[in-house]
């Protein structure tokens, strides 16, 4: 062997024990005079993987322009329900695991960055057709007034349902929301958290999906459409989550407006419950919110309203049922129309303890299912943020009524860890 070979040989293997400043690892090669000729040396830096472990941001590998992140996420529940003087509520005490949740991100050159999301709990699936994909969804943002994102996600309609279910101020979502949102599902938006480069002061998102809901294969010939606006004012606006945990002292404010149209769904909530075996209904929906955080204080409102297009029966009354037979049984099916609001507070006595608040009511609206009351709920809670939305305790008693009468107590206490 040559003593150019040897060198070349010798050089490259003490290289694997230097890195350089930037976390690659420089490589030089000298070449030996050969007749006369001197070649001088060659450096390349072949860049390092990066490998970062830590509570709340999980496991992230860093390699050139790929990033990937992997966390994980679990809420166990304990809850109980007290019904009240001649309530047809039924008394009940559970302790479960409400969350089960693996997340990987990536980010890739061109612009591109992916979500998929998997759960493993029972209540994260839907009972007739329990699937654990939650989200898989692709985003190129080439620039900054029009990013691209397609696949399943949720729908961008209302504040509450898109902020993760990690970073709720209360144990769960409001009646209301859980009524009337649009929950997940399959399409393409069109969106820019920093219109016109006004500081993130104006975003919108405006979108096309199946309108089935998530896991579905629609068997239907309408779609859902829906566009979203959102305004702060005062600048960047934190609304990825709920509460003020940071405590800032700057003052910050948000709102935000939504309408959806959702065409031949099958569903009795426009794109989640128990699909129909008979019906398809037209519903138009639309949604508006307030969001405000200072210094430790926080509120957030929201209202709702869906309205399904009404048929007329034999003698000309709008209805909202469809009714025919099935498999030799007769069969009614009824669209869901209604309204619904909420009002929620939150405010951190200490940099972990948050003392939390809420009002709901929920309205039916018009000709609509007989299932669909009144309902109403109020009351309110504490939290024990140990780390954060990452590792907290947090716990609620509401009362849940028709308004009237007929009400039940419910005492919930929730704990998370988010790796």
């Amino acid at each position: 062997m040559s003593r150019t070979c040897i060198t070349l040989i010798v050089a490259l293997s003490a290289s694997a024990f230097a890195q350089s400043e930037d976390g690659g690892i420089p490589v030089q090669v000298e070449t030996v005079p050969d007749a006369g000729t001197l070649i001088p040396p060659v450096t390349v830096t072949i860049p390092a993987p990066q490998l970062k472990v830590g509570f709340g941001e999980g496991v992230t590998f860093k390699h050139g322009d790929v990033k990937l992140q992997l966390r994980g996420r679990v809420q166990v529940q304990a809850a109980s329900v007290i019904p009240g003087e001649n309530s047809t509520a039924h008394r009940s005490n559970a302790i479960f695991v409400r969350r089960a949740r693996l997340q990987i991100k990536g980010d890739l050159p061109w612009h591109l960055s992916f979500t998929m999301q998997l759960a493993f709990a029972n209540l994260d699936m839907e009972a007739d057709a329990p699937n654990v994909l939650r989200d898989f969804n692709v985003t190129w943002a080439p620039l900054r007034d029009l990013s691209i994102r397609f696949g399943q996600m949720k729908v961008p309609f209302d504040v509450q349902r898109v902020v993760s279910s990690s970073s709720l101020q209360m144990v769960d979502r409001t009646l209301s929301t859980a009524e009337f949102n649009l929950d997940r599902d399959v399409g393409l938006v069109l969106f820019s958290d920093d219109l016109l480069g006004l500081g993130q002061r104006l975003r919108y998102a405006v979108g096309v999906f199946g309108g089935d809901g998530r896991n579905r294969i629609g068997t239907n010939v309408g779609l859902l459409y829906s566009a979203r606006l959102r305004v702060s004012p005062f600048g960047e606006f934190d609304d990825k989550f709920e509460g003020d945990p940071d405590r800032s002292p700057t003052f910050r404010l948000a709102f935000g407006g939504a309408i959806a149209r959702n065409i031949a769904t099958n569903r009795p909530r426009s794109t989640t419950g128990t699909p129909f075996r008979l019906a398809n209904f037209n519903y138009t929906h639309a949604a508006g919110d307030l969001h405000a955080k200072w210094n430790g204080f926080s509120l957030l409102s929201s209202i709702y309203w869906r309205q399904a297009d009404l048929g007329t029966d034999a003698s000309g009354t709008p209805t909202a049922a469809i009714s025919g037979n099935v498999s030799g049984s007769a069969v009614t099916e009824y669209s869901r129309s209604g309204f619904g609001w909420f009002v929620q507070g939150g405010a951190y006595v200490t940099n972990w303890l948050e003392l939390t608040a809420r009002w709901g009511d929920l309205y039916p609206l018009g000709p609509t299912d007989p299932a669909l009351i009144r309902q109403r709920e109020f009351g309110g809670g504490f939290n024990l943020m140990f780390m954060k939305h990452d590792l907290k305790i947090q716990s609620d008693v509401l009362w849940i009524d028709n308004g009237a009468s007929n009400g039940r107590l419910q005492l919930r206490v929730q704990a998370q860890v988010y790796f």
